[in-house]
């Protein structure tokens, strides 16, 4: 048999605040978008990409990024890559998606939140 790994490790920002919803069973289900940069060389000179990723979270992780992810927050994701397709006008559209499987939080709580005492969860799975 033999060995295969589906693993992504990503660092970067949120572009915006999540998009939250239950499914038909009522788990709960966050969608973001999140942007990593490459910095390289064409013709000599230094370029910059960004690249846009969708993030997947479910359950408790769905529950958590939902109340304390904005816009704009740093954020460091394992998970693992899932492919699709949706069908637009009779052509099929395929998606990837990275299902967040650990996650931490890289900036502080504001200090209203603070005063709060949540226990974040970001164990691994």
């Amino acid at each position: 048999m033999s060995k295969t790994v589906n693993r992504v490790i990503l660092v970067g920002n949120i572009g915006s605040d999540p998009d939250v919803r239950a499914t038909a069973s009522g788990t709960d289900v966050a969608h973001v978008s999140l942007a990593t940069n490459r910095h390289f060389r064409r013709n000599g000179e230094e370029q910059r990409r960004t690249d846009w990723h969708r993030i997947t979270f479910w359950g408790r992780h769905a529950e958590t990024v939902a109340k304390y992810v904005k816009k704009g927050a740093s954020l460091y994701v394992e998970g693992h890559l899932e492919y699709g397709s949706f069908e637009r006008e009779g052509v099929a559209i395929p998606t990837v998606d990275v299902v967040a499987e650990d996650f931490v939080m890289l900036d502080r709580r504001p200090e209203a939140d603070r005063t709060e005492s949540v226990e974040l969860e970001v164990a691994l799975v």
